[in-house]
């Protein structure tokens, strides 16, 4: 939300002042003057060209000193190119001593090359004329600065209507039309039989140039009125000089093409017009000092009452001064939270410091957890090593086992004759039994990568009870042509109707039973499914070998093998529980463990919820 700061104007500032001391009223004086059109200072240097000149010319004639003479033409030459001169300093040392560098101060810059460029040509043509070396208003060379002068100065007028809020749309354009139009105008009434014969030009080229040079610079002096018009803030007097001078040098061009239609080259020196000539560039210079007073009084205001948008409000106006403004403040609050943030840096580094000998004393601390972590790491380079090794050993038995059946079925020994049908009957179960052993593992491993990285999709729905119990029954008779074990299933209600991941629980049921079968070769197991109110239990007990104590905690752990190398007597990769455990708490279900050794093994899932109604 943009910030509305009270209007402040001039008279309030002076009658708030009038009672305060010394050096505020003297900042009240100063700022009075930028209320002025012109100041005591500007009109005597207005005044100077008029005085000087009308000094000159009398001189000259008191002297008897032939008017359009060499000598009387060099005087009233040379008297005009120090007024451009000294118009070029004003505008320099103006231009050097604005504050800050800002648009305003680029503006000046490029009218101050303007002025520059223009007394450059202007002296370069007096040395040349009056040592000889070419007549008067003669070289080309000259030419060019005057160009570059027009050139300079169309961006120092656009720039200065930037700062002032001036848009330049069809206006100007209409305005220099008018000008143009009236320049033209001005040869043909100094020199009326110009368009009735053709006539003797005395310098042709500098009649061309001259009428270049009024429509130019009337562009420019059709962009001031326009920026006389409707600038804003306290640099609307600058710019209204500035157009002034503009408009009298674009007549003096203008006038002085329409000499060298009607005057000798010799006489042109001596002519009047350089005093329009003259008090167009010192106008000029005004406008680019007043803009370097303005800019510099305002920021030398020290009255703790003034708001402190309000050099900025009377440089720029009420609007783009606002917001010129906002944007410093918005940078300086970034530089004082920088300085805030820095100076807890500071703070913090002080903590730092004073918390070395901690740090110091815990070194030892860090040391020892760093062999600690790196025993760590040796101790799963090893595991990885046995996982290799162990993957390496239960992947090639069964494939060992189908291969080497396969070729005994596709090349018996001997003749063909020799395999019976119940030896035949015999391999092909063994193939079975080893490829469903190979599949079981190569699913584990694919499972538990899928539930590692995020990738396994739960998909809740609701199903039958026996849907599950119908595929459990189904392998539990595959199995029991391979195991010795004896079967017993206990599910009293298998028309439960179930809200989950069907194959999750699927997955579950299938690894604790097949888990069982693993390590219970001849004993009992059983598997129980009901529900206990809306939670489901599912229960997978044996008699088998059962786990030591020391490694309840671990079972579930990825991989994990409790017999490793020659000593392991049951195959497996050690994922089946590690996918239970996984799978369960991705249902929000809880497992627990009951074993003994040689006595067997209770795993109990309880998966909360997800009974729906009942059978």
């Amino acid at each position: 939300m943009s910030k509305e700061f009270p209007a402040y104007s001039v008279d309030r500032y002076v009658r708030e002042t009038e009672t305060l001391d010394e050096g505020v009223s003297s900042q009240v004086d100063d700022y009075r003057l930028l209320t002025k059109r012109l100041t005591v200072s500007e009109s005597r240097w207005l005044w100077s060209p008029m005085l000087v000149f009308a000094t000159a010319y009398l001189g000259c004639y008191l002297a008897d000193i032939k008017y359009g003479s060499q000598l009387h033409a060099a005087i009233l030459y040379i008297v005009f190119v120090l007024f451009n001169i000294t118009a070029a300093l004003i505008s320099v040392n103006s231009w050097s001593t604005i504050p800050s560098r800002s648009i305003a101060k680029d503006s000046m810059l490029m009218l101050t090359l303007s002025l520059c460029s223009a007394a450059t040509g202007n002296l370069f043509d007096t040395i040349f004329w009056l040592t000889g070396l070419s007549p008067f208003k003669q070289n080309v060379f000259t030419n060019l600065f005057f160009v570059f002068a027009i050139l300079f100065a169309m961006p120092g007028v656009y720039l200065l209507g930037r700062v002032c809020r001036v848009k330049f749309g069809k206006k100007p354009l209409i305005y220099s039309v008018g000008m143009t139009l009236v320049f033209i105008t001005i040869p043909i009434v100094m020199n009326p039989g110009i368009l009735r014969q053709s006539p003797e030009l005395y310098n042709l080229k500098e009649f061309i140039f001259g009428l270049v040079y009024a429509v130019g610079i009337g562009y420019l002096a059709a962009l001031s009125l326009h920026l006389w018009r409707y600038a804003q803030g306290r640099l609307q007097n600058p710019a209204r000089l500035i157009g002034i001078g503009l408009i009298l040098l674009s007549f003096g061009c203008a006038i002085y093409s329409g000499l060298f239609t009607s005057t000798p080259a010799h006489e042109i020196p001596s002519s009047p017009v350089h005093v329009i000539l003259a008090m167009g560039y010192l106008v000029g210079a005004l406008g680019v000092r007043r803009t370097e007073m303005t800019i510099r009084i305002i920021f030398n205001l020290k009255d703790p009452k003034l708001p402190p948008s309000l050099p900025l409000i009377e440089i720029f106006g009420p609007n783009q001064g606002l917001e010129v403004y906002q944007k410093m403040e918005s940078r300086i609050k970034n530089a004082f939270e920088e300085l805030l943030r820095a100076k807890a840096e500071t703070e913090m580094k002080q903590k730092i410091i004073s918390e070395l000998e901690t740090e110091v004393r815990l070194r030892k601390e860090t040391e020892q957890a760093l062999i600690e972590e790196k025993e760590k790491a040796e101790e799963a380079n090893k595991t990885k090593s046995q996982f290799l090794a162990m993957m390496s050993h239960e992947l090639k038995t069964p494939l060992t086992a189908i291969r080497g059946y396969g070729q005994l079925l596709h090349n018996p020994p001997g003749n063909a004759v020799s395999l019976t049908e119940e030896k035949t009957k015999e391999i092909a179960e063994q193939i079975v039994f080893n490829a469903g052993h190979l599949q079981t593992m190569i699913d584990g491993i694919l499972r538990f990568s899928q539930l590692e990285s995020g990738k396994f999709t739960y998909h809740k729905e609701e199903f039958m009870l026996a849907d599950l119990t119908d595929y459990v029954d189904a392998l539990i008779i595959q199995q029991q042509q391979f195991s010795s074990a004896r079967f017993s299933l206990d599910i009293p209600e298998r028309q439960l109707k179930i809200y989950t991941d069907k194959l999750s629980v699927q997955h579950i049921v299938v690894n604790l039973l097949m888990n069982a079968i693993k390590f219970c070769k001849e004993g009992d197991i059983s598997l129980k499914i009901e529900r206990r109110g809306a939670d489901l239990l599912i229960e997978a007990r044996d008699t088998g070998i059962g786990i030591p104590e020391q490694h309840l905690d671990k079972i579930f752990e990825a991989f994990y093998q409790i017999s490793h190398g020659n000593r392991r007597k049951y195959g497996g990769a050690g994922l089946g529980l590690s996918i239970v455990k996984k799978l369960t708490e991705e249902l929000n279900g809880n497992i627990t463990v009951e074993s003994k050794v040689d006595q067997g093994s209770r795993f109990v899932v309880m998966l909360p919820d997800v009974i729906r109604e009942k059978s």
